[in-house]
């Protein structure tokens, strides 16, 4: 039975009620990819010599006791994810490392942090108000793991960034500054050591790849058919540090591209929670019982809107909006209380690559332990599947592919998968007429009355207008295979050990490639690592310039297959440009040359050629192969769009009639100038970060264009919101106090 209870053996000393949740107590759980921040330019850091010396190093020392307690707790204790320590920290350039002139004239602070025993370090930037042109980097001493580098358009209202973890026990910051300087817009606040090795064994897999109990399923196998747009509304949340647990976009009323996600309540459960966890997209295994899936598709940070612990829900909203190469769908709703024929659940168990449940028949109406009274929905038994730890706040979908509820606990193990509660979306829709207690003000904006609305994708009018460019025509797809006493494919490895592949395209100017797909027809693995790397290159005749860059694991594709990958975001084209790949020769290995090829289509005439190949030196036309000199294409395809950006504004949710505020940040007095002249009385209130009230009253609207004065000085500095009510509309702005 899978009951749930506080536990009593926490490794922190607290104890946490949980249902379908994990705890574990590292500021940010890690995995091999973590989760990421938007890189928004390329580049590499300096590493000057300085970084060798003990002069920029800060030592933490940890309690060999201690850690090795909470190793052997990791292994014993069932449900326990608790892989690392955290220590608190005060590094900035005026107190750690040092600062030295580099040759183009910068001034870079270097910091070096050991950490002896470590598997992995990961920092958090308590502070982080970086200036434009200037940039950090984190790395290890080999530079095996480069983070970043993130610049000022990583910087976040809240004011700090997470980075991803580096493998070993020392960690390296470069920081890369500009006047003026001693402003502390820079500062570690959090170090986390890792005792277990978050990349796994073999350095590829997410720490939570696998931990699912057997009977789940892959969202990619054919259960999942029927959910392949539905999936991508779905995210894994890292929650504050100290949950695990999922989440899923929603559509708004107005249509408005919005990133609030939905989750249980003890998933998130404070707005510091909120700015602290990690949201994870199109983490799935990439075939059906197949390997694991990136994490690449991260963001970190958001804002809590609104919550209830009665009906376990919270809502927040992204900081950032997931881009197009993210995938996201923003899932409908049902908010009628109508009871489903049958549902479906799509989830991260135990934080594994997404899976999916199915139930052919009703939930019941039902109640959670001490919650709302009939607040939930009750799935009596999974017909396939089951949920865990990690699977709280994920969606519950009816047969018209639309949430109406979302996990909050239950009983369901392997082999006994009955008795999961869904809290029901139509309780918690309007539960309360306080906006930040109740979904329906930020599912319903427009104030429609709208009690069903389908699922939306962001992104769906760029995509309509996609392009799709093939050299390779025609259904003919070849392999050509050496004969012996040669080995291998004149597409992929082979005798001749050609290292490199490339296929030529012309686009229009000012496009953008968003994905590339690419027709395999042999794979082979020998080592679970082999891996190719793909690139997009520049060049009129030949590749010259890399222009994006990404490798990719060899498990990751099929034979006879496609093969779907992007760079994690779109990549702006020059007109004429090259999809390249580099093949990892080992000269240990008996058949690497049957390792890994790509189809081609039939012979073609040299002026139509736009297969190359690349020796240990130079490029050839395919014309000019050492085993089949044929002019060729090879079957690749690449997805381009002409834009990428959304035209929605990101804004929160506002009855844009009522007025604006200004200015804002704000010290003292705050002015709120009102559009609407039959507005009445109005409520106001000032929320803080922690949903308590600081400041609250009326005030008469006198007329369209009236100016209202808001003394906001003694608040502390920070971050709040200001709510407009009356008893027909709402308007709710983000207020910073400088």
């Amino acid at each position: 039975m899978n009951t749930y209870f506080p536990i009593s053996h926490n490794i922190s000393g607290q104890c946490w009620f949980i249902t379908k949740c994990l705890i574990f107590n590292m500021l940010l759980a890690l995995s091999f990819n973590g989760f990421s921040q938007i890189v928004y330019s390329p580049g590499w850091p300096d590493k000057d010599k300085i970084v060798f010396s003990n002069a920029i190093l800060k030592e933490i020392y940890f309690d060999n006791n201690v850690i090795d307690s909470m190793r052997i707790a990791f292994y014993e204790i069932p449900g326990n994810t608790t892989f690392a320590v955290k220590r608190a920290v005060n590094y900035t350039p005026e107190n750690s490392g040092k600062v030295i002139k580099n040759e183009a004239g910068e001034r870079v602070w270097y910091l070096r942090i050991r950490s002896k025993g470590a598997k992995s370090l990961n920092i958090i930037f308590s502070d982080y108000r970086l200036l434009k042109d200037e940039k950090v980097f984190v790395y290890d001493n080999m530079m095996q793991s480069l983070r970043g580098p993130f610049t000022w358009r990583n910087n976040k209202l809240a004011g700090g960034l997470a980075i991803i973890p580096v493998a070993g026990e020392e960690i390296i910051v470069e920081y890369h500054m500009k006047a003026p300087y001693g402003n502390n817009r820079l500062e570690i606040g959090q170090v986390a050591y890792d005792y277990i090795g978050i990349m796994g064994q073999d350095q590829s897999k997410d720490i939570y790849y696998g931990n699912s109990q057997p009977c789940n399923v892959d969202i990619i196998c054919e259960s999942g058919d029927e959910w392949q747009v539905e999936k991508n509304s779905v995210v894994r949340i890292i929650a504050g540090g100290t949950e695990l647990g999922s989440g899923f976009l929603v559509n708004n009323t107005r249509g408005e591209n919005l990133a609030f996600v939905v989750t249980a309540n003890h998933v998130i459960r404070t707005p510091e929670n909120a700015i602290n966890s990690i949201y994870v997209f199109r983490y799935e295994s990439p075939y059906c019982d197949g390997p694991d899936g990136l994490t690449d598709y991260s963001l970190s940070g958001a804002e809590m809107m609104a919550e209830d612990t009665s009906t376990d829900f919270t809502i927040v909203r992204l900081d950032d909006f997931p881009p197009i190469t993210y995938k996201p769908y923003l899932a409908g709703w049902d908010v009628r209380g109508v009871i489903p024929a049958s549902t479906v659940t799509i989830h991260h168990p135990s934080g594994d690559v997404k899976k999916i449940s199915t139930d052919n028949d009703s939930p019941v109406i039902a109640t959670f332990q001490d919650l709302y009274q009939n607040g939930f929905w009750k799935v009596l038994q999974w017909d396939e599947g089951t949920t865990e730890g990690g699977s709280s706040g994920s969606p519950l979908f009816d047969q018209n592919h639309r949430v109406v509820g979302f996990l909050t606990g239950g009983e369901a193990v392997c082999g006994n998968s009955v008795n999961d509660y869904f809290a029901r979306l139509d309780v918690a829709y309007d539960i309360s007429p306080d906006i930040h207690k109740s979904l329906k003000p930020w599912l319903d904006p427009a104030r429609s009355g709208l009690q069903v609305l389908d699922g939306r994708d962001p992104y769906g009018e760029i995509k309509s207008e996609f392009d799709t460019l093939c050299n390779c025509a025609g259904d003919e797809r070849d392999l050509t295979e050496y004969e012996l006493p040669g080995t291998g494919y004149t597409t992929g490895f082979n005798s001749d050990s050609i290292i490199m592949y490339a296929e030529k395209f012309t686009v229009d100017a000012g496009k953008e490639i968003t994905e590339v797909i690419m027709e395999i027809g042999d794979r082979r693995l020998i080592q679970n690592n082999d891996s190719i790397t793909i690139f997009i290159m520049s060049g009129i005749t030949k590749p010259e310039s890399v222009i994006a860059r990404r490798s990719i694991f060899i498990r990751e594709a099929l034979d006879s297959s496609d093969l779907h990958f992007d760079f994690f975001t779109s990549i702006p084209l020059p007109e004429v440009f090259f999809v390249t790949w580099h093949l990892w020769y080992r000269e240990q290995a008996q058949d690497e040359q049957q390792q890994f090829a790509v189809f081609h289509g039939a012979p073609v005439s040299i002026s139509e050629n736009t297969a190359y190949f690349k020796d240990l030196i130079n490029w050839y036309p395919f014309y000019d192969h050492p085993y089949q000199p044929d002019a060729l294409n090879l079957c690749v395809k690449v997805i381009t769009a002409d834009s990428t950006l959304y035209t929605n504004i990101d804004i929160v949710p506002e009855n844009k009639e009522m007025g604006y505020i200004y200015p804002n940040p704000v010290s003292q007095i705050l002015k709120i100038k009102m559009l609407d002249k039959n507005l009445g009385e109005i409520r106001y209130s000032v929320i803080d970060y922690s949903g308590i009230t600081a400041i609250e009253g009326y005030f008469q609207n006198n007329g369209s264009g009236s100016v209202f004065e808001l003394d906001v000085s003694t608040l502390h500095p920070g971050i709040y919101y200001l709510t407009l009510e009356n008893d027909y509309s709402y308007a709710v702005y983000k207020l910073i106090r400088k």
